[in-house]
């Protein structure tokens, strides 16, 4: 994808001498952009691929609660995710092996965002 700029760029130079190339660089990267969010967005991704996130943010979001919540509810929370996914509890009520395997994925997610969340409040 990164010849749309250059090739913008290099045919507008030869009508537009360097501030053609210049635009047609500027117009290319501008394609680039649209094309690489727009693919972005039809993978099913909720964000944008040029914002990186705070990773404490999202530990709170993988939990459920707001930053501002106090360290019983944040407890309260971790607890009844870990109870709702934990793979043990899934196994024992006889679900399938698939659905075991997701289930120690978000086990793993929800122990590294509270790991995540302890360690910042010292609980």
């Amino acid at each position: 994808m990164l010849w749309i700029g250059p090739l913008a760029g290099a045919i507008l130079c030869s009508r537009g001498g360097l501030l053609g190339a210049f635009l047609g660089s500027l117009l290319g990267g501008w394609i680039e952009r649209r094309i690489r969010e727009e693919r972005w967005r039809s993978r099913g991704s909720r964000r944008s691929p040029h914002r990186r996130d705070d990773p404490l943010a999202e530990a709170y979001r993988t939990l459920g609660v707001k930053p501002s919540a106090s360290n019983e509810e944040v407890k309260r929370a971790y607890r009844e995710k870990a109870k709702s996914c934990h793979p043990d509890i899934l196994r024992s009520q006889g679900a399938s092996e698939r659905k075991i395997a997701e289930a120690t994925e978000r086990m793993a997610r929800v122990n590294a965002a509270w790991t995540a969340i302890s360690r910042e409040r010292n609980i």
